[in-house]
């Protein structure tokens, strides 16, 4: 499953680091509707091809896109599921020119709407939006509300894959989901692990929407480890143990001791491993033999960059064969 990631402003986490690819959504600055009169942009004439096309281009800028990225667009008031009549129709032309101009800006990147989902209204016209040269993928919202359940979630999840599975078969779902609960707080691990699972079973791909790092004291950076663990690239490979880090403020250009935590979650007994890292060192570099169950601790002096560009620091560690990547938030 691939993993991208929508990312701009201050604190920006670098998920690249761990593996996602930067990519692009294009917001909706024209302020597009739709009417029984046709298309309008600020309650006036829509853009040019030049004056939209260079919108496109900012908005990869601001997002530092990469070439061949999915570019998504969210102009949520022109949704086809949320118009009807002739003001359906003239939003079907609109998406069908706008989607045309985003993909002369961004040759060979794929283009997504955001938003469709689970509504069945005006289906065929959204039929039309997905034939060739036209939209290449499914970008709906699994965004969690703080009233949600798993049931609730995973219900409303299922059926935007099931109707994008039914309305353009063989092209990709790459679901919007952002690291804190609508509204606020952070999800906590196992909404992530069950996220996680859900994504890797009915979706191709995910997208990481703006996310930021703002607790660099939680223990092992929260959310961001969490990704590490659950949806990054550079997790590494499987082995025996599981590794956590004790309550980290890292400061660049400075060195922070945390303790490091290994536990054997094996049926049978490790041998003695060394431990590595490029950007840790370790008051005792190897982990003992463990039996089943048991845990060693360490100090870890985790040496920050001066100039590291990114609120997050992914610490990579060699266990014996076995490879972990922990995120580290920094100030």
């Amino acid at each position: 499953m691939r993993v991208f990631t929508n990312e701009r402003g201050e604190r920006v986490p670098g998920l690249h680091q761990f593996g996602a690819v930067r990519s692009t959504v294009v917001y909706d600055i024209f302020k597009f509707t739709c009417d029984d009169d046709g298309g309008h942009a600020r309650g006036g004439a829509l853009p040019d091809r030049a004056a939209y096309q260079a919108q496109v281009h900012a908005y990869i800028e601001q997002f530092g896109g990469e070439p061949g990225a999915p570019v998504v667009l969210d102009f949520e008031d022109i949704l086809l599921t949320e118009l009807s009549g002739r003001a359906a129709r003239h939003a079907l032309d609109l998406w069908k020119r706008l989607i045309i101009w985003t993909k002369e800006t961004v040759p060979g990147s794929p283009v997504g709407m955001y938003g469709f989902d689970w509504k069945p209204e005006n289906r065929q016209l959204t039929r039309e939006l997905y034939e060739d040269g036209l939209l290449d993928l499914f970008a709906p919202e699994a965004y969690w509300w703080p009233d949600q359940t798993p049931a609730t979630w995973t219900d409303r999840f299922a059926a935007a894959v099931r109707h994008a599975r039914a309305l353009a078969p063989g092209k990709p779902v790459h679901p919007y989901f952002h690291p804190h609960y609508i509204g606020g707080g952070e999800l906590p691990p196992d909404v992530w692990s069950y996220s996680a699972d859900r994504f890797r079973e009915l979706a191709d791909g995910i997208v990481i929407w703006e996310p930021s790092t703002t607790n660099a004291g939680s223990p092992a950076a929260g959310w961001v480890s969490r990704y590490a663990q659950e949806l990054g690239h550079a997790s590494g490979a499987a082995g025996p143990f599981t590794v956590t880090l004790g309550p980290v403020a890292a400061v660049r250009g400075a060195t922070v001791t945390a303790r490091l935590t290994v536990t054997n979650v094996s049926a049978t007994a490790t041998d003695a491993a060394p431990v590595d890292s490029t950007h840790a060192s370790f008051g005792t570099p190897v982990v003992p033999a463990l039996p089943p169950g048991a845990a060693w601790t360490c100090a870890a002096d985790i040496i920050v960059p001066p100039h590291h560009p990114y609120s997050t620091l992914p610490l990579r560690l060699a266990l014996g064969a076995q490879e972990v990547c922990l995120g580290i938030a920094v100030d």
